[in-house]
């Protein structure tokens, strides 16, 4: 596929990790745009296909378009992902790694697009939103509005102000990959490595991308299911790492209904002089137990900011 595919002793700047299973329809055109797109930039970069167990072409159809391709040892979403990363990272040592499919739903020659803010030290990790270029019968009604609850949930429980966080086409740097923990096998894989990384204080950007119809066959993505561990993930991490949320939202439940109760209280006892013992005190239990969770909620604010702060402080600098 020509002289700019580059080999391990080249160093490439960037490696492509493609997942595929049975994507004989649409790997060709995949590789094709990668190789065009990538060779016109001048870099040097390499393809890796990462095959969970084709029983069709795939594999023939990938390394006679130029990309390496390894067997999953696993299987899942986000296994493929992880050994492909792993092993980008020790044979090739890149300056950037970018996770792309294999059914034609995200363009190849939009890559450089999500390169340029690493390469330009604006960003550790670049997330296309396919919400912004999203293409007729790409993606279902169901898919859209279950993608769009898990990103709003994400925005408010973690903290994360990304809009699509469940696109598969991303662009990160090989610090960040090394860093961050990952073990979802699954689809929650992509909600992870997100949030792993904004825990770690690594700086996350969004670029508008098209979203194609899938070349091929349905999509193998099981919604309710998938949607289901996505947010049992989502919640995971809000409980790790955002515990605010839930102090807040504690708060706001006990000192709401406390207030009303205790204002029920001080009314009868100021206006007809009947006094409720028993309701005064569940008011003042209530008002002060959800006061108390507001203020550790504050406090648990600040602390994750400074820690934030700090971790991309130090990796700022590190640079």
């Amino acid at each position: 596929m020509g002289d700019m595919v580059s080999h391990p002793q080249d160093r490439p700047e960037v490696v492509v990790v493609i997942p595929t299973l049975n994507e004989e329809e649409g790997i060709k055109w995949v590789l094709s745009r990668v190789h065009e797109t990538l060779r016109s930039t001048g870099k040097k970069y390499h393809v890796i296909v990462v095959d969970g167990g084709s029983k069709d072409r795939t594999v023939e159809i990938a390394r006679s378009n130029g990309a390496e391709v390894i067997m999953q040892n696993g299987k899942g979403y986000g296994d493929a992902y992880i050994q492909g990363f792993k092993y980008a990272i020790s044979k090739y040592s890149p300056q950037a790694i970018v996770m792309l499919d294999a059914d034609g739903t995200y363009d190849p020659q939009e890559i450089p697009k999500l390169l340029k803010p690493i390469e330009e030290k604006e960003a550790d990790m670049v997330i296309g939103n396919r919400f912004a270029g999203l293409q007729p019968g790409a993606m279902t009604k169901l898919n859209k509005i279950g993608n769009k609850i898990l990103s709003w949930l994400a925005r408010i429980m973690i903290g994360i102000n990304v809009k699509d966080t469940q696109s598969g086409y991303r662009a990160m740097t090989k610090e960040l990959l090394q860093t961050i923990p990952l073990t979802h096998k699954g689809m929650p894989f992509a909600t992870e490595l997100i949030v792993e990384a904004y825990a770690h204080g690594y700086n996350i950007k969004e670029e508008p991308i098209t979203y194609r119809p899938r070349i091929g066959g349905q999509p193998k993505l099981n919604p309710l299911k998938d949607g289901y561990r996505i947010l049992k993930t989502i919640i995971k991490f809000a409980l790790r790492y955002n515990p605010t949320f839930f102090a807040f939202t504690l708060g706001a439940l006990l000192l709401i209904p406390g207030l009303t109760l205790g204002t029920y209280v001080a009314y009868h006892y100021f206006i007809t002089g009947t006094k409720h013992y028993v309701k005064g005190l569940i008011a003042i239990i209530l008002t002060m137990t959800g006061f108390n969770s507001l203020l550790l909620a504050i406090l648990a604010l600040y602390l994750k900011r400074m820690e934030t702060r700090l971790l991309r402080l130090i990796h700022t600098s590190s640079r």
